[in-house]
């Protein structure tokens, strides 16, 4: 996917949050215009703070015609802000309007991904209309009505108002029910089916596959295996990692009480 990421970042206001994101780094107008110059799939532009947010409206007005731009703000706008916000960008995610987003590390992760159309950053539950918008690492929005969820759970009851997304975007946790990303993604969204199945022409079953299906089975989360990293599960169960090391195997196995052999016939 050709695409790019910019974060903004005006002279004496350094994203520490963001310090490893490996993304194009703009301080003045003529930094957020150079990029502009470069043509791209799309541009998702992260603004950090009121100031970034200042800097980028205050330079798109010049940009070249034709550009799909993408926000991810951590401050709400107001008035002519917000109005301008919404005339330039074809997709908004603001933390200011009440969206709950990954952890920093995993939200880099995602962003940072090959395939962050197909992983979740982040969503706010709406009551008035009995869904769930859900935004994809690119940004892109999907709404899922809640009794989806509540017609699949046999176990945990949903519970709307803990609402996260964890495991660096392949998991809707509401309360002690939980969703993976790609099943509601395949129910809900033509494209990621068409990919989902060009992907299992082209590959046979996967080891990360079968690790993730093995420990949603045991009710257990990412976090939760002693020797393993979370985000090392999450790199596993993306296929990333092609190879486990078999001490890593190993551990899982010890976890969830199967044998290494067996982990694969999940």
């Amino acid at each position: 996917m050709s695409s790019q990421l910019l974060l903004v970042e005006p002279r004496g206001h350094r994203s520490r949050e963001f310090l490893h994101l490996k993304a194009r780094r703009c301080q003045l107008q003529d930094d957020v215009l150079g990029v502009l110059a470069r043509r791209q799939s799309y541009l998702l532009c992260i603004a950090p703070s009121e100031s970034a947010m200042t800097l980028l409206l205050d330079a798109l007005p010049n940009r070249p015609k034709g550009w799909d731009l993408r926000l991810l703000s951590f401050d709400g706008t107001t008035g002519d802000a917000h109005n301008l916000v919404h005339a330039h960008f074809r997709f908004v995610v603001s933390v200011g309007d009440g969206v709950r987003l990954l952890p920093t590390e995993e939200l880099i992760e995602v962003l940072e991904s090959d395939n962050r159309e197909d992983l979740l950053i982040g969503g706010v539950v709406i009551p008035t209309r009995s869904e769930i918008l859900l935004y994809r690492g690119s940004l892109e929005p999907i709404t899922i009505p809640i009794e989806w969820f509540t017609a699949r759970s046999s176990l945990a009851k949903p519970d709307v108002a803990k609402f996260a997304i964890t495991d660096y975007g392949q998991t809707v946790r509401l309360g002690d029910y939980e969703a993976a990303t790609d099943a509601l993604l395949y129910e809900f969204d033509e494209g990621y089916r068409s990919r989902a199945k060009k992907r299992k022409l082209n590959e046979d079953t996967s080891i990360g596959g079968a690790i993730r299906r093995l420990r949603l089975q045991k009710g257990l989360r990412q976090r939760d295996f002693p020797g393993v990293t979370a985000k090392e599960i999450a790199r596993i169960e993306r296929g990333e990692v092609k190879k486990p090391h078999q001490d890593t195997l190993r551990k899982i196995a010890d976890k969830t009480g199967v044998s290494v052999d067996q982990i694969k016939t999940f």
